[in-house]
C-alpha cells in the first residue's frame, strides 16, 4: 500500500472512532463545542500524518556533489 492509502484509511478509522465516542457521551450542542471537537480531531489527524510520514516516508533529498575541491 502507498503511504497515502495508509493515511486515508487510518484517517477514516480515527474519524469514525472519534465521532463514535462523541455520540456515546453526548454530541456537541453549540457551535463552540463543535469547533473545539473539530480542532481536537484535526490535531489527532495531524499527529497521525506525522507518525505515518516518519514511519513510511523516505528522504528524497539529493546531496549536491561538487567536482571542485574546497581547500582551506
Amino acid at each position: 500500500m502507498k503511504t497515502s492509502h495508509i493515511f486515508v484509511l487510518s484517517a477514516l478509522v480515527i474519524t469514525g472512532a472519534y465521532f463514535g465516542v462523541l455520540s456515546l457521551f453526548e454530541l456537541p450542542e453549540t457551535t463552540m463545542e463543535w469547533v473545539i471537537s473539530d480542532i481536537i480531531l484535526g490535531a489527532i489527524l495531524y499527529v497521525n500524518y506525522l507518525v505515518i510520514a516518519m514511519a513510511h516516508g523516505s528522504s528524497k533529498i539529493s546531496k549536491f556533489q561538487s567536482d571542485k575541491k574546497v581547500t582551506s
